[in-house]
């Protein structure tokens, strides 16, 4: 059974609800998956906050599809590279993605993002899917100049606004087989199938959570179908769709601030 989770405020407060398919959200008791309740209560009258839950990290996974079209030199790795994206680097739907002057080469990929529903450590592949909390749809934003300067891809991957996210999270989907896809200014962009992730969900759980512990919030974006690197700039608009999840929409503009490197 599918539930989509958001975050609301509501008569100043901040809660995490159930999305009702009449656009009501139930209240639930609790600030984490590991002690929601359900109240009964169902409101009308809140604002949905953009981004779902608040995660301590993100961890990006890089070159874990099968139908990837490698760049000359390029090989794909026995495990996928990971990264992490700081959580000042989420934005949500609507929001816009601000590319700074230091970056003159901007891509972005559509991704499935996992979300954890409780404390994850060294956790066995087959009991991975009890330690997921649902998935949402993800953007992630690279500098590609950057990311060809530096051996590692910190830099190119964590700029503020660099991953916008669905606002909700939705569980009791099969991840295994679900089609993504995305467009650039009404053009068809990447498009893929979960199908053909060379790790699978639960693998890359139970494997991030051998190198680090992961908690309740937290992301995983799972990597990006052949198509990726599809270039934008200020002014572009960029659609992120995902099978059962929905889709974001999100534009590029530019940062008007000083830069001194």
């Amino acid at each position: 059974m599918l539930k989509k989770y958001t975050r609301i405020q509501h008569e100043g407060k901040i809660h995490y609800g159930l999305l009702n398919q009449d656009g009501t959200v139930q209240i639930l008791a609790g600030n984490s998956p590991e002690n929601f309740r359900e109240t009964g209560v169902v409101v009308q009258d809140f604002k949905q906050l953009s981004i779902p839950c608040t995660p301590s990290k993100i961890v990006g996974t890089g070159l874990n599809y099968k139908d990837v079209v490698l760049k000359p030199g390029e090989s794909l790795p026995t495990k996928p590279k990971l990264f992490i994206k700081p959580p000042t680097a989420l934005i949500g739907d609507g929001d816009q993605v601000m590319q700074p002057p230091m970056v003159k080469d901007l891509s972005c990929e559509v991704e499935l993002a996992i979300v954890i529903g409780k404390k994850c450590k060294c956790v066995p592949e087959g009991k991975a899917e009890n330690y997921i909390w649902g998935y949402t749809v993800a953007n992630d934003m690279t500098a590609s100049d950057l990311q060809a300067e530096d051996t590692l891809w910190g830099r190119a991957k964590s700029f503020d606004t660099f991953l916008p996210v669905g606002s909700v999270i939705v569980s009791g989907v099969d991840p295994s087989q679900l089609e993504l896809c995305s467009e650039i200014n009404g053009k068809p962009g990447q498009k893929g199938n979960t199908k053909d992730l060379i790790k699978g969900v639960y693998w890359l759980v139970s494997y991030i959570s051998h190198v680090m512990t992961l908690l309740p919030g937290d992301m995983i974006i799972t990597g990006t179908p052949s198509g990726y690197g599809i270039k934008v700039k200020p002014g572009d608009f960029m659609e992120m769709e995902i099978q059962q999840l929905g889709k974001i929409s999100n534009k590029v503009a530019a940062v008007e601030t000083p830069y001194y490197f």
